[in-house]
């Protein structure tokens, strides 16, 4: 393994062996992931698990019955995204099952049991896209713990304008509103309008914070703390950027309330019936993942 300063030394990049990722996946790693909430590894994936990946996307853009939710509707920005896709699509779920993702996201929360949490398709798939607004994840979910993650996974190569963009050390700071999907343009719209105080406008005044990004390679994959506050590059006049999101958590983490106006995403009618603050996120809409069931292994 060799380490990376990025160009503009706010964050790091580490390259790893494809053949066994996780394993090159040390303290220095670890502590810098945890110091600033987002790595990139680069040459993290091998491209078999990119083809699976490939084909995956091929089936839920040609599967009539996903839903796809679209951002900036009607506007020359428009772009889609596709919730879960791991429970209508094989591909994906064998992705998440065989491939290093969860083996890499259980070595930065220290543990070795990994559950699923959800996964999302970002398809900006014709030039002009508009920007992911700035957010965080975590106030649109009901949990809490430190053992949480996400990795996001370009299909596409990409200049670092077109990356997702990172506030670095924001995960460790305050969880503010997230933005209200029907009015993405707007910073302050506020996703539950209570509880939980508006982000800043980020956008408007860049200069004032740490924020990293990195030209992509396919291969190359951005672990983060879902705490994070980050936002996605548009797309250029001839650009493409398929990306797949997607978040796992350990032990340590907990059902929680979030403010009661909306549901929280992905929705999962009966979780709070089932599940009080505290308790431990154990349920189907959550499955284990490593290490994984009989029945989802090899052999």
């Amino acid at each position: 393994m060799t380490t990376d300063a990025t160009t503009d030394g706010i964050a790091a990049s580490f390259t790893l062996d494809r053949g066994d990722p996780a394993a090159g996946i040390g303290e220095e790693i670890i502590a810098r992931w945890e110091r600033d909430g987002v790595v990139m590894l680069r040459g993290a994936l091998d491209p078999e698990w990119l083809m699976l990946l490939e084909m995956g996307f091929q089936r839920v853009m040609a599967n009539s019955s996903m839903a796809k939710h679209k951002f900036f509707e009607g506007s020359a920005g428009e772009f889609q995204e596709t919730v879960r896709n791991f429970d209508t699509t094989f591909e994906i779920r064998r992705l998440l099952y065989d491939s290093p993702i969860k083996g890499i996201l259980g070595r930065f929360m220290r543990t070795e049991n990994v559950w699923y949490y959800s996964d999302e398709f970002f398809i900006k798939d014709s030039g002009g896209a508009e920007r992911t607004p700035w957010h965080q994840d975590t106030p649109y979910y009901p949990l809490e713990g430190a053992q949480f993650s996400s990795m996001w996974i370009s299909l596409d190569p990409l200049p670092r304008a077109e990356c997702l963009e990172y506030v670095v050390g924001s995960h460790l700071g305050t969880m503010y509103d997230g933005f209200n999907p029907a009015k993405p343009d707007d910073p302050s719209s506020g996703f539950y309008g209570e509880g939980l105080p508006i982000l800043p406008n980020i956008q408007d005044s860049r200069e004032d914070y740490p924020i990293a990004a990195w030209e992509v390679t396919p291969g190359d994959v951005i672990v983060s703390n879902p705490g994070i506050i980050h936002g996605g590059g548009p797309t250029l006049r001839e650009g493409r950027r398929r990306a797949l999101a997607v978040r796992m958590f350990g032990d340590d983490v907990v059902f929680a309330a979030r403010p009661p106006s909306r549901p929280t995403v992905p929705v999962t009618p009966g979780l709070g019936l089932h599940l009080k603050p505290g308790d431990p996120l154990r349920s189907p809409w959550y499955p284990r993942l490593q290490p994984p069931p009989e029945h989802e292994r090899y052999g």
